[in-house]
């Protein structure tokens, strides 16, 4: 049996069991506080099994490839950078793939990388991908309204903002 089901069977015999225990009067203190100590190690369990399977890489199983996403994403505007002066057009094209694509995807399963991280890494995570979120649509937004300078400029600052979130990612599921 994997770890992930094996947690969510313990977490729901302790809560019953907890309940139970909670339901007589007076209450039965012992049992109840063993099975709240139960239901927190099953939680904890339930965490480490998910970071193993961010960390490593499993998609078929649920979990989503955050670094993997964001390696798409540093790809795709390194590729940008590399066409030398790219018009438009091409930046349009390929932004509009990536904010449907990847982009999407990351914020999606972004409920994934809080039960994994907590609330505190995952919202400095999410703060800092939304920034870079922003500066590719800024950059979608100049390229269709016929700026090429500016947003090449955005597409460099979303390209080093996005390299700062896959280091931090890359930390969290270790």
């Amino acid at each position: 049996m994997n770890l992930r089901l094996a947690s969510y069977m313990l977490l729901t015999l302790s809560t019953i069991a907890a309940s139970m225990f909670a339901a007589h009067t007076p209450v039965m203190t012992g049992p109840f506080a063993a099975s709240l100590a139960v239901m927190t190690v099953s939680v904890v369990l339930m965490r480490r099994a998910c970071r193993k399977g961010i960390a490593a890489g499993e998609t078929a199983g649920g979990a989503y490839d955050f670094s993997g996403g964001l390696t798409e994403v540093i790809g795709a505007l390194d590729q940008l950078a590399a066409a030398g002066d790219p018009d438009c057009a091409a930046i349009h094209r390929e932004l509009e793939r990536l904010i449907e694509g990847p982009l999407f995807d990351f914020a999606q399963a972004r409920g994934q990388l809080q039960a994994v991280c907590g609330f505190g890494p995952y919202a400095r995570v999410i703060g800092e991908f939304t920034r870079g979120e922003r500066a590719v649509n800024r950059a979608w937004s100049a390229a269709v309204d016929g700026y090429p300078g500016e947003a090449r400029e955005s597409l460099g600052r979303a390209r080093e903002i996005f390299a700062d979130v896959q280091k931090s990612v890359d930390e969290l599921v270790r």
